[in-house]
């Protein structure tokens, strides 16, 4: 009976110390996840919710034509300024022709205007000179008259004479006027050299080119294809420096302010941490940016958290990995609109 009882005591012990250890692991894990919160996580706010953002154009022309050259292939770096695409230019070329010509027939109408100008000046000289011979002619046979050695037929011819002259003076005044007035307005041949102008610009505009450094994009151009003005012909991102557009959640901006460190990870490059800095949060949700923004105040309401775009500046980085290029400045340059993972340290 004896040992009958030592095993009956002896199990409650054993269950006591199961009970007892597993509290004790249950409060090990409990105290290692706030250890871990509170050492690593907290004063962190994270998303997935964000990615590479880079100045990427469609490169359209601004006139219509047809294509007559694409230099140009996919995934082609470019230079600022290089030749891209090339238009039928024969069209354009002679209208730059007929502005040149309209140009100096516009010029010789002005030359032909100043030298009757100058020659209307010229016949105002003259019918000056004979106005005073005919003015002193009058003064001369009234002298006479009064003397009574000329009759009064001859004073009355030559005044009437001297009144000619005097009219005809006045009229060579007045086209001399008109012939100075255009020659003052030269708004046929400014008129005319901006149509010059406008012909040549519509001509450089026959040639597509690269307005900065960059590579090609998506190319949906084709030789011998008709294009219109502002149809897309190539995509260009530029290889300049790149930043992330990370979308927190409203409830996670209260303490982030420009200047925050950040990680980024990018999916494209797993093992690789970015650094980075807030370098503006959006003004507006990244709903009120959209083409048909929700409009709480009709139908039912079902409060969603909203999403507040954040802008992160990545910084210079010392080491190139393999496949990663950087720009001037030593920042690294990833392609636009990859994925990326970011954590920002808030106060």
């Amino acid at each position: 009976m004896a040992e009958a009882e030592v095993v009956v005591s002896a199990r409650p012990a054993r269950v006591v110390s199961a009970r007892v250890l597993a509290i004790l692991g249950v409060a090990a894990v409990v105290a290692a996840a706030v250890s871990y919160w509170a050492i690593v996580l907290r004063g962190w706010e994270h998303t997935d919710d964000a990615f590479v953002e880079g100045h990427l154009v469609f490169l359209s022309p601004r006139v219509s034509g047809q294509v007559s050259e694409v230099l140009v292939d996919e995934n082609r770096r470019v230079r600022a300024g290089d030749l891209l695409v090339r238009l039928d230019a024969a069209d354009f070329d002679a209208r730059v022709a007929g502005a040149q010509a309209d140009l100096d027939a516009a010029r010789n109408r002005m030359a032909q205007a100043e030298a009757a100008a100058d020659g209307a000046a010229a016949q105002v000289i003259a019918a000056r000179v004979k106005l005073r011979h005919a003015e002193q002619e009058v003064d001369r046979i009234r002298k006479l008259f009064a003397n009574r050695v000329a009759s009064q037929n001859e004073v009355d011819d030559t005044t009437a004479l001297a009144e000619e002259v005097a009219a005809d003076l006045h009229a060579a005044e007045e086209r001399e006027r008109a012939e100075r007035a255009m020659v003052g307005n030269a708004a046929p041949v400014r008129q005319a050299e901006a149509a010059l102008r406008q012909a040549e610009i519509a001509l450089d505009h026959t040639r597509v080119t690269a307005p900065f450094d960059g590579i090609i994009g998506r190319r949906s151009v084709e030789l011998g294809a008709n294009v219109a003005p502002g149809q897309p012909l190539l995509a260009l991102a530029e290889s300049g420096g790149s930043w992330v557009t990370a979308n927190f959640k409203e409830t996670q901006i209260e303490r982030m302010d420009p200047g925050d460190p950040a990680e980024v990870r990018v999916d494209a490059y797993p093992g690789l941490v970015f650094r980075g800095r807030v370098e503006s949060i959006a003004p507006a949700t990244g709903a009120r940016y959209a083409l048909l923004p929700p409009d709480n105040a009709t139908g039912n309401f079902t409060k969603v958290v909203q999403r507040v775009p954040v802008r992160i500046a990545l910084e210079p980085i010392d080491a190139v990995p393999e496949g990663l290029e950087r720009t001037a400045d030593g920042r690294p340059w990833l392609p636009v609109g990859l994925s990326v993972d970011i954590r920002v340290r808030v106060d």
